[in-house]
């Protein structure tokens, strides 16, 4: 499964479509999409419409029925043990562009962990030229994801999308925390802090990721919550954080 051509702003207009008009044939949402396309791409063509179609399929955010293309719904994956993912339902749910933006983010980053450490790698090293990121990476693999020049490319793209990353004078820096990111950094250095079992103070935790990436305390706590919410994270007395990893297992986001 390879990460497609595909933009951000075209995912969340594919799973608009669908949403608006109910099940869409292919040829439907490919000529739709077509007409939706603006940047740097022939409107005649439709080799676009079909990676968006093939990324939002491989995302798990439509699905191919007897009526046509439809979002998939949230009791999907409930029987997966998946966490931090969307139906598509779920994104078309979540009210603002934004909000909508990060959910598309978190099933693509599943489907290619890739975009964990690309992301991770620009939060701990920024600014960095895109040209030291495929230094780092081209060739590499990530859960068994391997990038390239085209991937790590369209990866950055994504991820620039999202705001995840902001391109500046001297190359990217950091942006908005993703959620799935969060997780993964907390899995790492909850794990180095603590060894197998266990549980950490969430002072310690939080200094340890203010240190290391200059993380703001409100979206620490917020993200805290989240990670709570799926079940990732137990609270206990006297501030003590547990790592539930039978539950993380089902996050995807480290080897």
């Amino acid at each position: 499964m390879t990460l497609q051509y595909a933009r951000l702003f075209q995912l969340r207009a594919g799973i608009q479509l669908i949403a608006e008009s109910g099940p869409m044939s292919k040829k439907e949402l490919t000529d739709a999409l077509r007409q939706r396309k603006t940047i740097n791409a022939d409107e005649t063509a439709t080799e676009g419409a079909d990676d968006i179609i093939e990324q939002l399929r491989d995302a798990n955010l439509i699905k191919n029925s007897e009526e046509g293309y439809r979002l998939t719904a949230e009791e999907e994956f409930n029987d997966k043990g998946v966490v931090l993912t969307y139906s598509g339902e779920e994104v078309v749910g979540a009210g603002d562009q934004r909000a909508q933006a990060d959910r598309i983010l978190a099933n693509i980053m599943y489907q290619h962990p890739m975009l964990l450490v690309l992301s991770k790698f620009i939060y701990r090293k920024g600014p960095v030229k895109d040209y030291e990121v495929m230094r780092e990476f081209d060739g590499e693999a990530f859960i068994g994801d391997k990038m390239n020049q085209f991937t790590i490319d369209m990866g950055l793209d994504l991820l620039e999308d999202a705001d995840v990353i902001e391109p500046g004078d001297n190359g990217y820096i950091q942006g908005r925390w993703p959620v799935r990111l969060f997780a993964h950094v907390i899995y790492e250095e909850y794990s180095d802090l603590i060894g197998d079992g266990g549980s950490i103070r969430e002072p310690e935790l939080f200094e340890r990721l203010e240190t290391l990436y200059g993380i703001p305390r409100r979206t620490f706590d917020n993200y805290i919550k989240r990670l709570h919410t799926a079940g990732i994270v137990s609270e206990g007395s006297y501030k003590q954080l547990t790592l539930n990893e039978s539950v993380l297992e089902g996050a995807k986001i480290y080897e």
